[in-house]
């Protein structure tokens, strides 16, 4: 089966991502040739499935370190990786109607844990990270050949995985005339930047900070909601800016580490620095949110406005959940006047699986052998080929 993927020139791939927000698995059907003349990507179908409540909340323990036991880590991988099979063989039957046959799969994982430059091997410090959802398990639920494992080539040359998706978003996104501009708000934010030329060695990508994750754990802790819908109970709060000064004040955001970050920094922990503040601050719950917000828009802002400077961009395309909310939105605005926010569903990419269509193109990268050019970003002393191939029989 192998082999006569190696011989393919089209693909017919199905992306899985689940991001680090953690609350389900995103699935995309694409169709990709990058080894002709004038590569094609085309995206098929798309498909949420959100995880159960027992396995989001274990998913949670396991990314906030609540875990008890490896022996259950291993299990919640399995049971993941199960998980991700049985949705994607269903997903892949649904898709016969369109005509499309899976060739193979390519599976991110779930992130439970991200350490830029945070492991000591002998006398050097260096990066790690940690994707759930069992390969194999998929492979044998679709007999499908799987791509999985994307972070660890370029952990293995010093860099710090992240942000791994930058070649893949190059051949979406990279124009030859336009200088483009691409900000992630999930759980993290992050921003891609295409110099127009089109050349893959002149990408600029990097976390910016916190994006969903700090405002759906308050959700969760002061409202009982999984996310504040459309920014609505963060639009009825009042920005503290001596909270937001206090923030600001994260190393990470001050530009001391390199260019990824994780819940690990913005994540429950981080929700407990905001909390203790507020309460010495006496500010309500609703300006809290609205504050939390701000210091999403605030990261964001920082991160991309010397870039805006630079190219002169009049515009900056967002995909992630952090597009849906209209709160957030208006402080970008407002933070980075003149700039028109648009969704990336305007470059023709469905911004709601734009994650799970990169993880297909790595896929596709890996079975043709092609460079996964992230040095530039990531760190990494030299570039590799992102991903490990597991065989179906």
């Amino acid at each position: 089966m192998l082999k006569k993927l190696l011989d393919r020139k089209c693909l017919n791939i199905i992306g899985l991502n689940s991001g680090t927000s953690a609350d389900g698995l995103d699935l995309a059907a694409v169709k990709i040739n990058l080894v002709s003349k004038k590569p094609s990507i085309k995206f098929i179908a798309g498909k949420t499935v959100r995880y159960p409540h027992n396995l989001f909340r274990r998913l949670d323990d396991a990314i906030n370190n609540r875990i008890s036991s490896i022996d259950d880590l291993i299990g919640l991988d399995r049971e993941l990786g199960a998980f991700y099979g049985t949705q994607t063989e269903r997903f892949r039957r649904s898709l016969k109607d369109k005509k499309f046959n899976a060739n193979l799969v390519a599976s991110h994982g779930q992130t439970v844990r991200h350490l830029p430059g945070k492991i000591k091997i002998g006398n050097k410090k260096q990066s790690a990270t940690l994707q759930l959802g069992h390969p194999e398990s998929i492979a044998a639920a679709t007999g499908l050949p799987l791509i999985a494992d994307f972070r660890q080539a370029d952990i293995a040359r010093g860099g710090e995985g992240a942000p791994i998706t930058s070649p893949a978003m190059h051949y979406l996104f990279a124009d030859r005339r336009e200088h483009r501009l691409l900000i992630n708000i999930g759980g993290i934010s992050n921003y891609f930047l295409f110099p127009g030329g089109g050349q893959i060695k002149k990408t600029q990508a990097a976390d910016c900070g916190p994006g969903n994750s700090l405002m759906d754990i308050i959700a969760r802790q002061y409202f009982k909601k999984n996310y504040d819908h459309n920014g609505q109970l963060a639009s009825k709060g009042n920005i503290s800016r001596r909270l937001l000064t206090i923030l600001m004040a994260d190393s990470f955001l001050k530009g001391k580490f390199g260019p990824s970050t994780g819940r690990e920094r913005f994540g429950e922990r981080f929700v407990e620095k905001i909390l203790e503040n507020a309460a010495k601050l006496r500010i309500n719950k609703q300006d809290v949110l609205a504050t939390t917000a701000e210091l999403t828009a605030s990261a964001v802002a920082h991160s991309i406005k010397n870039i805006i400077r630079r190219y002169r961009l009049d515009r900056v395309y967002l995909f992630g959940g952090g597009l849906k909310n209209r709160y957030l939105l208006k402080r970008l605005e407002e933070n980075i006047p003149g700039i028109d926010f648009l969704s990336v569903k305007n470059l023709g990419y469905d911004p709601d699986y734009l994650e799970a269509i990169c993880y297909a193109v790595l896929g596709a990268m890996t079975i043709h052998s092609l460079s996964s050019g992230t040095r530039q970003v990531t760190g990494a002393l030299s570039d590799s080929i992102a991903g490990r191939i597991i065989q179906a029989y």
